[in-house]
């Protein structure tokens, strides 16, 4: 008697190993998002299936951003002093560059 596995019930993988591995690669070496990596695969899949694929792996972890503490008084006190001897500055702000360090998404006002 020989050993066969049992047929799986449910739905078979839209993707098959190959297509696991290059998602992983996508997601590790190219720093690409589950939106980028869609969009990039030849295959019609979702952006769930994407996320499923990451998670399923155990290579890629999800951890949320630690939540940063609100303002003390001091702080914002700081803040407003500085804004009020900032508010003439005038045609100076055109040459200030705004910079978004969570996102790091930079705007430059030029």
């Amino acid at each position: 008697m020989s050993y066969e596995p049992k047929p799986r019930s449910g739905r078979s993988h839209v993707t098959d190993i190959r297509g696991d591995k290059r998602i992983q690669r996508m997601t590790s070496s190219q720093k690409m998002s589950v939106r980028e990596i869609t969009e990039a695969f030849r295959l019609q899949i979702s952006k769930s299936t994407v996320l499923r694929r990451i998670i399923e792996s155990g290579y890629m972890t999800h951890a949320k951003m630690a939540r940063r503490l609100p303002l003390s008084k001091l702080h914002i006190s700081k803040r407003l002093k500085w804004t009020r001897n900032h508010m003439s500055y005038g045609d100076k702000w055109m040459a200030v560059l705004f910079s978004d360090e969570k996102n790091g998404i930079s705007m430059d006002l030029t």
